[in-house]
């Protein structure tokens, strides 16, 4: 569905923003720890100290994303649900799927920076990594 080369695609796949081929993630998708640099291409997956910090705003859009969609889901569909029920529906929700936003952000947040490079990554003091045109 998706193709090398767009950013959903390495969101989808958990895969490195610059060469869409190396994982993103240490260990399990849940487990959330961002690996330092890609086993593929070399390239590093931060910026500076505390880059990961920005993707609590992605937790927080994702979260609104989350709270608007079941209310929405619920208004329409499940008009007799009152106050009470919207809120224990949303809370569940947000509980359930939060194992899932929050590695999500950091992959978001790390595609809004880096950039595909097909094939050619070039590291942080200007040497240039291995690269397939």
């Amino acid at each position: 569905m998706f193709k090398k080369g767009q950013k959903l695609y390495s969101i989808t796949h958990q895969k490195c923003p610059h060469c869409h081929e190396g994982d993103f993630f240490e260990g399990s998708f849940f487990k959330a720890e961002v690996k330092e640099r890609c086993p593929v291409c070399d390239s590093p997956y931060t910026k500076e100290v505390g880059f990961y910090q920005g993707s609590y705003y992605v937790v927080y859009a994702l979260g609104v994303a989350v709270f608007v969609a079941i209310w929405v889901f619920i208004e329409l569909f499940l008009p007799w649900v009152g106050f009470d029920g919207i809120l224990y529906a949303v809370l569940t929700a947000l509980i359930i799927s939060a194992p899932f936003i929050y590695p999500l952000s950091k992959i978001i947040w790390a595609n809004f920076f880096f950039h595909y490079n097909f094939g050619k990554t070039e590291k942080t003091h200007g040497e240039t990594v291995k690269g397939e045109l």
